[in-house]
């Protein structure tokens, strides 16, 4: 892109993201989704049939140091509009890129780190992922929290309260959300309630860290899952035959 064609992309985006999230400047949008300092990042648009924009997801590399050891730092910032919402378009995109970042660098720690401001995304990674610290019913490990924070303290995102670094002053707050069916079971309840217990003021854009690590197993049963769901969905709506 040339630089007057960026700049329009980048307006036209934060346009879409201002419709789902607020509490954003366009220059804080940009330095996250756009042009972070990450090592490699991609963004993906989505649209609907008349080409308008509905919605984005951008996944980005980063390389940190913990205790001597070079680990690579997964995160992501997704938006897509309330009424296409449900279908986990914006998902995909990130487990087959934490996949592909994996096979690509299977000798070194690769980590996917969240910073969630809103339940419904906590709900999805303890839906699919077997492994996610924090997480209801399971208590974080010392290791685990202590990888968790160093990571988030590595990023600009400050802590809202010392006492509880897990807790970041994210500043983006989910305008409208739908009621979706996950939330329906009583484990989807539940993680929404965990997640709430641990982050109550995410409106006030407050983020809550996330650790999901990124190995075979852990990113191979998440896509499993999602896509049987899929299927299972695509069957349920398939016409019976005559």
């Amino acid at each position: 892109m040339t630089e007057i064609e960026l700049s329009d992309f980048s307006r036209d985006l934060y346009a879409v993201h201002c419709q789902i999230f607020s509490g954003v400047s366009f220059k804080s949008f940009s330095s996250h989704v756009l042009q972070p300092p990450a090592e490699h990042t991609q963004i993906q648009i989505y649209r609907d049939g008349t080409g308008d924009l509905i919605g984005y997801c951008a996944f980005h590399r980063f390389v940190r140091d913990l205790d001597g050891d070079r680990v690579i730092v997964l995160r992501a910032e997704a938006g897509l509009l309330p009424q296409y919402r449900g279908k986990a378009i914006a998902h995909w995109f990130g487990m087959l890129g934490a996949l592909r970042e994996k096979l690509r660098h299977p000798f070194t720690r690769v980590i996917y780190l969240c910073t969630l401001v809103h339940p419904s995304s906590y709900r999805f990674f303890c839906k699919y992922f077997p492994t996610v610290f924090p997480r209801r019913g399971k208590e974080m490990s010392p290791e685990a929290n202590e990888i968790a924070v160093a990571l988030a303290e590595s990023f600009e995102d400050p802590a809202v309260d010392p006492s509880k670094p897990l807790v970041r002053d994210v500043g983006w707050v989910t305008k409208k959300t739908l009621e979706h069916p996950a939330f329906l079971s009583d484990e989807g309840i539940n993680d929404v309630h965990y997640f709430e217990l641990l982050n109550p003021d995410y409106r006030r854009g407050h983020g809550l860290v996330v650790l999901v690590p990124v190995t075979i197993g852990n990113v191979g049963q998440a896509i499993l899952k999602r896509t049987s769901e899929t299927l299972s969905g695509w069957i349920r709506r398939r016409p019976s035959p005559l």
